[in-house]
């Protein structure tokens, strides 16, 4: 086995054991000794263990070069789920994404940043479409990234006065997450439209995630102003 593909593995496994920053120095090691015919197996390890890491810019730029050059799927789909968080929903992301599916069809944050292009050009059903198969798709489920674009979407609904699309498109999706976060989002969207009977609901099963506290106090207190 050549140094590379030693270098390599142990990032592959740093990588899946989530030891991100061993992954990066691994990835790092192995493209300090690829040769062109390697490809950019190595570059594209790193810049996923920068995204983990939180180096969003240094990320980016990384995926950028990839995708430029040596493109491979896991960098095509990252790049296009980043190019979606900055909303850069235009038709090179969603071209990104498609091949990174057209070459691997089991990479969630392709899927995710359909869903996200879908969602901002007001196609809710492929979004949701989209978001779903995301989820269904390997082990590697950006859950709170979906998240979040999740919550932008409910805040886009009710910025523009229509809470009730807002409440739909979380009746639709409540199987799919069961997060705190979730829970508390779905029952503040069912406050704001008056169904208080499903917000009293999803506050007391957030309860169950609560230890005593200001956030216990706050649900409490939220159950009892529906009550009265």
């Amino acid at each position: 086995m050549s140094q590379y593909q030693m270098h390599l593995n142990a990032a592959y496994d740093f990588y899946a054991d989530g030891n991100f920053e061993a992954a990066k120095a691994a990835s790092e090691r192995a493209a300090s000794c690829a040769t062109p015919s390697d490809g950019s197996a190595a570059k594209t390890v790193y810049a996923l263990c920068l995204r983990k890491l939180e180096y969003g810019d240094e990320a980016f730029a990384a995926l950028k070069e990839i995708v430029e050059s040596d493109p491979s799927g896991e960098a095509c789909a990252e790049f296009a789920l980043m190019r979606a968080e900055r909303n850069e929903c235009d038709a090179e992301c969603r071209a990104m994404a498609m091949r990174a599916i057209d070459e691997n069809p089991d990479l969630p944050s392709a899927y995710i940043a359909l869903f996200w292009c879908d969602a901002t050009e007001g196609a809710a059903l492929s979004a949701v479409k989209n978001l779903r198969r995301g989820i269904l798709r390997g082990s590697d489920f950006p859950e709170k990234r979906a998240f979040d674009m999740i919550r932008n979407w409910c805040q886009m609904y009710c910025n523009a006065n229509d809470p009730q699309s807002a409440f739909a498109l979380i009746h639709e999706i409540g199987d799919l997450f069961t997060s705190f976060d979730f829970i508390i989002l779905h029952a503040r969207i069912a406050d704001i439209c008056e169904d208080h009977r499903t917000a009293v609901h999803y506050y007391k099963k957030a309860l169950a995630w609560l230890r005593p506290g200001q956030m216990r106090s706050e649900v409490l207190e939220e159950i009892a102003r529906i009550a009265i």
